[in-house]
């Protein structure tokens, strides 16, 4: 008996039991059918064995009529765990039988009712769906506010490029000027050691013609005296009797009166 005939007779023996009406609680089961484990639990490495197989023969069958492109069977011989879940060459549905359905499962799953099954598997379907809406509204929004992040960033580093352009230029401007001030104040400095020592100069000068200003007074008045001397000695000869005592270069006449000169 095959695994479809043991479903469709667990499903008529189900329907029997709670169709038939005025049933006694207490009524004998119906008979149990023994089932070996070789049909009641399919062997699943053998039914992974003959899968792969049959995807070997397919992949032979179609690489046979393929010259363009490199024959891909013995990627399908090999154990579907050495390639990745990403894979296209991986097959989901015998690594699906060999992992993610157990011997236990197939028992557990026999005793179920099969609408409520085929309901659950929709409601895990809707509530799939719904997760994974939200997940993309978070997502859309997340990735709104993060455009909307960059966005003020972008504006952010805009603003501050232009602004630490006008730094850089006023920094360079700035700069400009003080090596101008530098400049002229290395001239202006330049310009005043000059006047000091052309200062210098001056006053040594200056400091000179004191020195011959004082010589030639000297000498002038040494002339002077000289000269008042000689007119002296001539008004003497000629006027050997005269009183020349109240005579001084020093006096000037007033008013026919000898007096002195003032300082």
């Amino acid at each position: 008996m095959s695994h479809e005939d043991m479903l469709k007779r667990a499903r008529q023996l189900k329907r029997q039991k709670t169709s038939t009406p005025g049933a006694s609680p207490l009524a004998p089961p119906p008979p149990r059918i023994e089932l070996n484990e070789e049909t009641s639990e399919p062997d699943l490495e053998a039914l992974t064995r003959r899968s792969r197989a049959r995807g070997k023969r397919i992949v032979e069958s179609t690489s046979q009529h393929s010259t363009s492109q490199t024959p891909i069977a013995s990627l399908h011989a090999t154990e579907d765990t050495e390639l990745s879940f990403w894979h296209p060459q991986f097959l989901h549905s015998q690594h699906s039988r060999k992992h993610n359905y157990l011997r236990h499962d197939v028992n557990l799953l026999r005793s179920q009712d099969l609408q409520t099954l085929h309901e659950n598997l929709l409601a895990d379907l809707h509530k799939a769906e719904a997760s994974n809406i939200m997940l993309m509204d978070q997502f859309n929004l997340q990735s709104t506010q993060k455009s909307l992040d960059l966005e003020q960033k972008d504006r952010a580093l805009a603003l501050s490029k232009t602004e630490t352009s006008r730094l850089t230029n006023e920094v360079a401007e700035l700069t400009t000027q003080a090596k101008k001030s530098d400049e002229l104040l290395a001239d202006l400095q330049n310009q005043l050691k000059a006047l000091e020592a052309e200062k210098e100069s001056w006053a040594l000068k200056e400091k000179d013609f004191l020195h011959n200003s004082e010589l030639l007074k000297d000498q002038i008045g040494s002339s002077l005296n000289m000269g008042f001397q000689l007119a002296l000695e001539q008004v003497r000869a000629l006027y050997p009797d005269a009183d020349l005592s109240p005579v001084d270069i020093s006096k000037t006449v007033v008013d026919g009166q000898l007096v002195d000169i003032d300082d």
